[in-house]
């Protein structure tokens, strides 16, 4: 059935709506969201057929996903799931160095992807992550393109809805990805990633590094945000770490569609609600 009413995609109103898909192993998630149409949100997963490349599974989505129109151009924005990331300060912020900075770290992984960032001038400091090449160079046929990690969604939300604690530490659980930030007086101690095969693995990587920052058991608080990871890991954590406090999207932000509809990755949230 074809779309009517007000909020229905047309070549005249397609200018002003936000694209947003994120890219993981698991799946393509696709946003649509005209800011001035608070009911216009549009969702579609994708999940990746087994023995092709994220590249023509990319096509294949674009393909089935409902709201995107074939030779159209929008106002992409791309969360590119990954644990290969690293920080800079903004001082040596200089394109032409990202792909030595992050050959540093990353040294087998440089010559197949494209070394992007984002500048995160509150916290003093600019991550660096990879983009498959040929990801990359697909995402450019949708219209102008802007990446992000994780990492710095998750800083953007904590820099602009801060947390009352001078020190704590933020877990994202997401699939099989555990993602860990330490914070002290609002700006980042340390941020790590990990790929997980279960619960016990989360919880492991999560104590050791709350052990290696110096955090307390007692005074000093976790908080938890993501999929079904954080009901399923919160009771055993609560066993190590006395406060625990679980972030939902509907404490966060202003109630909309989006916090309705399940499915949607937190930080995919935070970057259509925040951005």
């Amino acid at each position: 059935m074809p779309e009517t009413g007000p909020n229905r995609m047309t070549k005249d109103n397609i200018q002003n709506k936000t694209l947003s898909i994120r890219i993981s192993t698991d799946g393509f998630c696709f946003c649509s969201y005209t800011p001035s149409l608070p009911d216009s949100l549009k969702y579609f997963f994708y999940k990746p057929e087994k023995g092709l490349t994220l590249t023509m599974n990319l096509q294949h989505g674009v393909e089935q996903c409902p709201f995107v129109m074939q030779g159209e151009k929008y106002d992409v924005k791309v969360i590119v799931e990954t644990e290969d990331f690293t920080t800079i300060p903004v001082e040596y912020d200089n394109k032409q160095d990202y792909k030595t900075f992050y050959r540093l770290c990353f040294p087998k992984n440089v010559a197949r992807v494209e070394v992007v960032a984002n500048r995160l001038d509150a916290q003093g400091l600019t991550v660096l992550f990879p983009v498959e090449k040929s990801l990359y160079e697909g995402f450019q046929k949708l219209g102008d393109v802007t990446f992000y990690s994780t990492l710095s969604i998750l800083l953007g939300l904590m820099t602009s809805k801060p947390a009352t604690e001078e020190r704590y530490m933020l877990a994202y659980f997401q699939g099989d990805l555990s993602f860990f930030i330490s914070m002290q007086d609002g700006k980042m101690r340390l941020a790590n990633a990990f790929r997980c095969e279960g619960g016990h693995d989360s919880i492991y990587y999560l104590l050791n590094i709350w052990k290696e920052q110096g955090l307390s058991q007692e005074d000093d608080t976790l908080y938890l945000c993501g999929d079904k990871g954080v009901e399923l890991n919160m009771m055993a954590i609560g066993r190590f770490i006395k406060r625990c406090k679980r972030m939902n999207a509907n404490e966060l932000f202003p109630l909309t569609l989006l916090n309705k509809m399940e499915g949607i990755p937190f930080d995919l949230q935070s970057l259509i609600l925040c951005e």
